[in-house]
């Protein structure tokens, strides 16, 4: 009886492990469509921002904005990490013509400890002309009070109450910086368009799913052997 249960134990073991391998693979579908439109959007022509803007057409697309920097209330993404050099995010609001502002990514700049910052440093001119691509932020805000606020996502929902102003939705993170940009400063890199983990997760679990049943079968056969053949009589 306990053959057989050890059997039945790795046949439901191997039925999670290939359902989450199956899970691994339709995630990594969805990555894969969701790069397809990352590409499309990224290979348009700049797109204008105006009043009516909806956000959920303008992610990932190009866009040119002329506006003033309001560098009282700026924003630091902390935590980061390029090339495994410890750096900080700067983001500071451009308000546009219009009454709004877009949080713009300015650029990465190199930190000790991922925090530590000299925004007096990294001041340019008020007016500018910032050419980037607009992205969405995900998570939630450090709580905090005052400027610079040093948090680990700048997502404008969180912070449009903090301002005098409106926040467009989405990041304006800059791909060109002008000759007027800090030196120390460079741009923050798009997101890769790659398949991601998935494949090579959902393989694991196909595999594990492989030695759950090939080693119940070892088992129940050498569990087997060693009961030896059934008396007669």
């Amino acid at each position: 009886m306990r053959r057989y249960l050890i059997f039945a134990v790795a046949l439901v073991a191997a039925a999670v492990c290939v359902r989450l391998g199956m899970w691994q693979l339709d995630r990594r579908e969805q990555r894969q469509v969701r790069n397809g439109l990352i590409a499309t959007r990224l290979a348009m022509p700049p797109s204008e921002l105006t009043r009516d803007s909806e956000a959920d057409s303008l992610g990932f697309r190009k866009v040119s904005l002329r506006g003033s920097f309001d560098f009282e209330r700026q924003i630091v993404v902390v935590a980061r990490s390029y090339d495994g050099a410890a750096a900080v995010n700067v983001v500071t609001p451009l308000r546009l013509s219009g009454g709004k502002a877009v949080l713009v990514e300015r650029g990465r700049v190199s930190s000790p400890d991922a925090k530590t910052v000299d925004l007096d440093g990294l001041v340019e001119p008020d007016s500018a002309v910032v050419v980037g691509v607009l992205v969405p932020v995900d998570g939630a805000k450090t709580p905090g009070k005052g400027w610079p606020r040093y948090v680990r996502y700048a997502n404008p929902a969180d912070f449009e109450a903090e301002y005098p102003y409106g926040l467009f939705p989405l990041v304006l993170r800059r791909t060109e910086l002008p000759a007027t940009a800090p030196p120390n400063m460079a741009v923050v890199p798009l997101p890769e368009l790659t398949g991601g983990p998935h494949l090579s997760y959902a393989i694991q679990w196909f595999a594990f799913a492989t030695i759950a049943l090939v080693g119940s079968a070892v088992l129940f056969v050498r569990s087997s052997r060693e009961r030896g053949p059934a008396p007669v009589g």
